[in-house]
């Protein structure tokens, strides 16, 4: 048996060390995975691995496959012939027991076990898979990528969960009930665009917009200048000349409203006045979309006369980088789309336990070891896999691997500020900050033999901490000891070099957010450090710590003149009542918990009227990394609910209780209720509501096509609502005038918004059609309105070359699938059973 062991694991190297390549390549072993049910046990899900031996020769029990899923805890038995093990949150390995039997060549061993936990959607299951054979002393060879395959879900087993309160499954029926409520048709107007302009005077005349255009720019907006020429020849085809037959002028206008801007129309001249640079550009944006709404230039605009300005001067998105990386002309190319639409924040969530992102010098190692992922025992050159990717960490073509260079930060800092964009930077401390810790745990391990001072320096860990303790994302290591002056050198040499980025940008860092959300109980408790430092500060409760941090950081930032930003968490105490310390010191609080049946939706309102400067960031309305729906192929998480654009439209920042009008299960909520027996926003606390700002988080990333299809539709609510936050029908009694403003945003959204997309070559969404049986016939429908739905009754995938669905059609087959195609893209599946 040991021959014969020898001579496989010879084999298998051989072809491992031919094939060094971190892509997936035909291995002599593959992989799929079965979901089975959740609900098997309470709490609990059962599911498959099939492992194949392709090889011709039988398999032994020196191998490990490694792989990656949202986190979930194993139930192994004694007598399973294979061992799951949790590694680190979303990292496990698969390898044999001393059960295990060899499997022959062409059979196939099926692993079946229990979790804990549940999976409803197929982006969740086990990715990132690779093998590793060991010799007969147990040293792991060189690492190869396998695919993995995983059997799609076909029923409501898998995509269902036994006692838990969620939307109901995405049928036909169900589907084409709620498409029903957007079947009115509307006069589509040129100046429907988003955000919606404020104040519309039109003259019942004409101007054309020809496609030689003069630009005539006051010098105080010569970049304003340059960016419309630069959008009116890439969109239109347009060139701009001083013999233009049309005329765009450019000019200063007295007003105290930031980012105010007039637009008039007449004789074949638009003259855009602005009471700055920003709202310049505004004026200019709010031209190029009404201009976009028309087929072709030349084109026939309206006269007419515009005033417009922002509610909220802080409108924004967090794009996480640090679950996976964006890279750099991605993240420019959404800076360009985010202002087309005049959103001015791009929050960069730059570090978190699974990676750093940006460069810091004289802390090589956070970039070093930091931004790269990959197969590793020790973590001493690289940090464990996570999401996907697989065991390669040199491998810079994944979203695993990479950061940005100080060069690369500083015009991505330069672009935003061309476009009016603030970049606001987080590093998120003092929990989500395993990759800093190991980073810096490599740092002092490098230096501990020759200078013990440099080797702890900006240590953030203490080695002798025995806390026993699991995050949010399953980590058991991601707290830095916030009782070490180490970690305040290191945070003050992070604030420090950013900040110097920014001055070489030409800006001034006005804000930095910490995070400061998610410190897992039992943090510290097993710190000689920690415990001996809150004696000889008087602390009582282990709380105090952060407190401590957070002072400690505040205190370092004010004299830097630099406002600190944090999640809500920052600002609370353990029993959701705000914490008193921080309450007159500036710190802009992100409010993410207005969730109903938590009991945290008047959060927001407590601290605004407590003093806080809030910003809201609604988990049930702009966590747009949330899945549109509970189907099992729509990407992303759903802790907060699903998310659509017609959550993000309903959000109301004062009237916040409205912005939920129904519970995780789709009930109707009782809006009106809520808004008379919850925590009221004081008059004197509205200024207190900063901005608003949509959330991405990158764990079901895999791609920048991903992050857009999630952002887009989803990002329209957003848009409107930061830009007017009370709109008409917010003020109007009933439901009908919500109802009429809720189709009509839908209108806008596929008829003039997503050909938008297209054009800015930005990734977007197609919803799914609706289809169900009546007396007989397949009728269907969907809520775009030129979208085309095509359908299969022999069980398989619809294509653009499926039947064409038109009118209602005679239909008896067993099961039905249909999907919408529209501007080349397509929905999800949509599935109707026939009983």
């Amino acid at each position: 048996m040991r021959t014969k062991s020898l001579i496989l694991l010879t084999l298998l190297s051989c072809f491992l060390l031919s094939c060094n390549s971190s892509k997936p390549t035909s291995a002599p072993i593959s992989i799929t995975w079965e979901m089975g049910k959740n609900g098997i046990k309470p709490g609990c899900y059962d599911h498959t691995f099939y492992i194949t031996n392709n090889g011709k020769t039988e398999l032994n029990g020196n191998w490990i496959i490694y792989y990656n899923q949202m986190p979930m805890t194993p139930m192994n038995t004694d007598s399973a012939q294979l061992t799951l093990e949790h590694i680190s949150s979303t990292y496990f390995k698969l390898y044999p027991s001393q059960n295990y039997k060899p499997i022959a060549a062409g059979e196939t061993l099926a692993f079946h076990i229990i979790s804990r936990g549940s999976i409803i959607k197929e982006s969740n299951t086990p990715s990132g898979t690779y093998i590793v054979l060991t010799d007969e002393n147990g040293k792991e060879q060189q690492p190869q990528n396998i695919e993995i395959k995983i059997v799609p879900f076909t029923n409501s087993a898998q995509w269902g969960r036994p006692n838990v309160r969620e939307l109901p499954y995405p049928d036909g029926n169900y589907v084409y009930e709620q498409n029903s409520f957007f079947n009115h048709q509307f006069d589509m107007d040129e100046t429907y665009i988003f955000p919606s302009i404020k104040s519309i005077e039109k003259t019942g005349e004409k101007s054309v917009f020809a496609k030689t255009v003069k630009i005539d720019a006051e010098a105080d907006f010569a970049n304003e200048a340059d960016l419309l020429k630069e959008k009116l020849v890439s969109l239109f085809g347009c060139t701009v000349a001083e013999d233009g037959e049309t005329t765009v002028k450019l000019k200063k206008i007295q007003n105290d409203k930031s980012e105010y801007y007039e637009i008039k129309i007449n004789n074949n001249t638009v003259e855009i006045s602005g009471a700055d640079a920003h709202g310049v550009f505004n004026g200019c944006q709010t031209l190029i979309n009404i201009l976009g709404n028309h087929d072709n230039l030349p084109a026939e605009i309206a006269n007419m006369q515009i005033s417009d300005y922002p509610d909220l001067y802080h409108r924004g998105i967090m794009l996480d980088v640090s679950r996976n990386f964006s890279v750099k002309n991605n993240v420019l190319k959404l800076i360009d789309i985010l202002s087309s639409y005049k959103m001015n924040v791009l929050h960069l969530h730059l570090s978190d336990d699974e990676a750093w992102r940006i460069e810091i010098p004289g802390l090589e190692e956070l970039t070093q070891i930091g931004s790269r992922r990959g197969h590793t025992l020790d973590e001493s050159e690289c940090l464990y896999p996570a999401f996907d990717w697989g065991w390669d960490a040199s491998d810079t073509n994944t979203l695993a691997n990479g950061y940005y260079t100080r060069n690369d930060f500083i015009e991505i800092l330069k672009y935003a500020k061309q476009r009016h964009v603030n970049i606001l930077p987080e590093i998120d401390l003092p929990g989500h900050a395993r990759a800093a810790i190991k980073a810096m745990n490599v740092r002092y391990n490098k230096y501990i033999k020759t200078d013990k001072a440099k080797a702890e320096e900006y240590l953030l860990t203490d080695f002798d901490d025995t806390s026993k303790y699991l995050s949010a994302q399953s980590f058991t290591d991601n707290v830095i000891n916030v009782a070490m002056p180490s970690s305040y050198k290191f945070i003050e040499k992070v604030i420090d070099e950013i900040h110097k980025m920014y001055a070489d940008a030409g800006l001034e860092l006005k804000i930095f957010h910490l995070g400061g959300d998610e410190v897992p109980n039992g943090a510290w408790e097993g710190s000689k450090i920690s415990l001996d430092f809150m004696q000889q500060h008087g602390m009582s409760a282990i709380r105090d710590l952060k407190d401590y941090f957070l002072s400690q950081t505040l205190d370092m930032l004010d004299k830097k003149h630099i406002q600190l930003a944090g999640y809500q968490e920052v600002a609370l105490l353990r029993d959701g009542t705000y914490n008193e310390r921080f309450a007159n010191r500036n710190v802009l609080s992100y409010c993410w918990n207005n969730v109903p049946e938590w009991k945290g939706d008047d959060i927001p309102y407590k601290l605004a009227n407590a003093g806080y400067p809030i910003i809201l960031c609604n988990v049930t309305n702009l966590y747009l990394d949330m899945s549109y729906s509970k189907h099992q192929n729509e990407p992303g998480l759903h802790w907060g609910g699903f998310v659509n654009e017609f959550n993000t439209f309903d959000v109301l920042p004062y009237d916040i209780y409205k912005s939920v009008r129904r519970d995780f299960s789709g009930n109707p909520i009782d809006i009106e209720h809520a808004t008379k027996t919850k925590v009221a926003l004081a008059q004197n606390a509205r200024n207190q509501i900063k901005g608003m700002q949509g959330q991405f988080y990158a764990e079901t990333a895999r791609s920048f096509e991903m992050i857009e299809y999630q952002l887009f539709p989803k990002m329209f609510g957003l848009i409107d609502r930061a830009w007017n936050t009370q709109p008409a029908w917010s003020q109007t009694k009933g439901e009908q005038a919500y109802e009429t403003e809720k189709q009509l945003y839908n209108a806008k959204i596929s008829i003039n918004e997503l050909p938008r997309l297209l054009k800015m070559k930005a990734n977007f969404r197609i919803a799914q059609p609706g289809i169900k049986l009546v007396d007989g016939l397949l009728i269907a429908n969907s809520y775009i309105p030129n979208a085309e739905i095509r359908y299969t009754t022999d069980g398989s995938e619809p294509s653009q070359q499926s039947e064409l669905w038109t009118a209602p059609v005679a239909c008896n087959a067993k099961q039905v699938k249909a999907k919408a195609f529209y501007l080349g893209k397509q929905s999800v599946t949509t599935l109707l059973e026939n009983e």
